[in-house]
């Protein structure tokens, strides 16, 4: 008869130690810590090219009208997927027809025809410019969040002034 013996063969055991989790949990934590902070930054670089976006389609536009000598007219759309009339703005936004159009659903727009008077929230507004480098003129006020950006059009000389966060933009009319 062969002798019983209490050492049974090594029982593998598996799972993860306190360590490894602890390793784990960290990598994680310090993960997070290193994004967070960066999606205020990616708010402010969505805001910032959305703002020189409309900015080129006003040059754009300010040129395509001098080199043509006819007027041109930069089309600007708010898209708030809960109005009503965004399926019609959405297709005027759209409309190959237009000189220059630029939307957004990002953005708040507002509008002051005249420097001198309070501005208005709009979901449409056109600039037109002239041939001989007029323009309608008037105050783009874009807004997202706490981010803010006016571009000033000279009605005069059709000039684009823009100034981000409340300062002045750098040329005055």
């Amino acid at each position: 008869m062969t002798p019983i013996s209490d050492a049974s063969p090594a029982v593998s055991q598996t799972g993860f130690t306190l360590l490894e989790l602890l390793v784990v949990v960290s990598i994680i934590l310090i993960a997070i810590g290193l994004v967070i902070p960066n999606l205020g930054a990616l708010d402010n670089s969505a805001f910032n090219a959305q703002v020189r976006s409309a900015v080129a389609s006003l040059t754009y536009t300010r040129r395509i009208a001098i080199v043509e000598a006819q007027p041109k007219t930069a089309a600007f759309f708010v898209l708030d997927p809960d109005s009503p009339d965004y399926d019609q703005l959405r297709e005027q936004a759209a409309d190959k027809s237009l000189d220059a159009s630029w939307s957004s659903e990002l953005l708040e727009l507002r509008y002051q025809a005249d420097p001198n008077q309070p501005d208005e929230e709009v979901a449409h507004v056109d600039i037109t410019f002239f041939p001989q480098g007029g323009s309608t003129g008037g105050v783009l006020n874009f807004a997202m969040k706490d981010r803010t950006a006016m571009i000033r059009i000279d009605p005069i000389t059709g000039r684009i002034a823009i100034a981000f966060n409340g300062e002045e933009p750098d040329k005055e009319f």
